[in-house]
């Protein structure tokens, strides 16, 4: 199984570190494979006495001439059962792929340069290859719809059987892959949704992701939404009527700014010969801006919106609230 994951450390234990150097135009750095095999590979290492941290350090000076900083791309995931004769450790062995923190860093030992489109037939059949082909934007899209659709699930919100099936098959058709998530890919009508939910955890411990909640969900559609009107792909309204949606009035205090947000373009709603507003384009672009400061916000990390509140709704309470929430 190969999981693209940056967050470093990867599971142990680890057998083998890989270094992954590329290019401006995508060219992999590899290196004769050792052990007299024939082709090449990543610059590779042995891990020795489970330490990681060494060998990464030790094969960066030998590929550097000094110690680099990286960070992990991803890893390999082999499973054999236990008492098979493995060279690796087992029942579980990972072997890491990390790249570089920094572009820039050339090799100091000898090597050739694949691009992997033009030179896929040198390198498609290294256990690694999933990590290179893989788009890792569609990737990390692709982990933030398994993470809505299962945290939506998990804590009753949506039992939504098909977008778990389709979610799932999705993501194998992407490229990931796991045991749980061939299964979740594959459910039949009328299994016990005990079943589905042992099956959703344990896809994504497979996967490297948290356990799926509401709360991640929440967090993962905000983000998404936020993102798409910073790209210019949706307008700032539709993350407003979408907050207005899933967060409503008595949602998140962090997020409830957006919803007021919302109900200010409900106030500019015009309605032609009866409601009209002069400089209604003048006040919906100032909204939109302050929409699109909001979605950078989310983008940057901020969890509590209140300051994008307009004025008119600051010190009005939340329905049901209590005086002190």
């Amino acid at each position: 199984m190969v999981l693209a994951s940056p967050d470093d450390p990867a599971p142990t234990p680890v057998g083998l570190v890989r270094l992954l150097i590329d290019d401006e135009s995508g060219r992999l750095f590899c290196v004769p494979r050792t052990g007299g095999r024939p082709g090449v590979d990543l610059p590779t290492i042995t891990v020795t006495d489970g330490d990681t941290a060494t060998a990464l350090n030790r094969l960066t000076r030998a590929v550097f001439g000094q110690a680099c900083a990286t960070t992990l791309m991803g890893f390999v995931r082999n499973t054999v059962p236990e008492g098979v004769e493995y060279e690796w450790p087992s029942p579980v062995a990972h072997f890491t792929v990390h790249r570089p923190a920094s572009s820039g860093a050339l090799p100091a030992l000898d090597g050739v340069w694949l691009h992997p489109v033009s030179d896929a037939d040198q390198l498609s059949e290294r256990h690694w290859w999933p990590l290179v082909a893989v788009d890792h934007d569609a990737a990390t899209a692709m982990c933030d719809d398994l993470l809505i659709a299962w945290g939506l699930w998990l804590d009753d919100v949506d039992r939504d059987r098909d977008r778990i099936v389709g979610s799932a098959t999705d993501a194998l058709v992407l490229g990931l892959d796991s045991p749980g998530l061939r299964e979740l890919a594959g459910l039949e009508i009328g299994v016990d949704w005990g079943d589905i939910d042992n099956l959703v955890l344990q896809a994504a411990v497979e996967l490297h992701l948290p356990r799926p909640t509401n709360e991640l969900a929440l967090r993962a559609e905000l983000e998404r939404h936020a993102r798409q009107v910073l790209r210019g792909e949706e307008a700032p309204g539709a993350l407003t009527a979408w907050a207005h949606r899933r967060v409503g009035h008595e949602g998140p205090r962090g997020l409830l700014a957006l919803v007021r947000l919302d109900d200010e373009y409900a106030m500019l709603e015009e309605v032609p010969g009866y409601w009209e507003i002069p400089d209604r384009p003048e006040q919906v672009s100032a909204l939109d801006e302050v929409v699109r400061s909001a979605a950078a916000a989310i983008v940057a990390g901020e969890t509590d919106l209140s300051r994008f509140m307009p004025d008119r709704w600051r010190d009005i309470p939340r329905p049901g609230a209590s005086a002190d929430a």
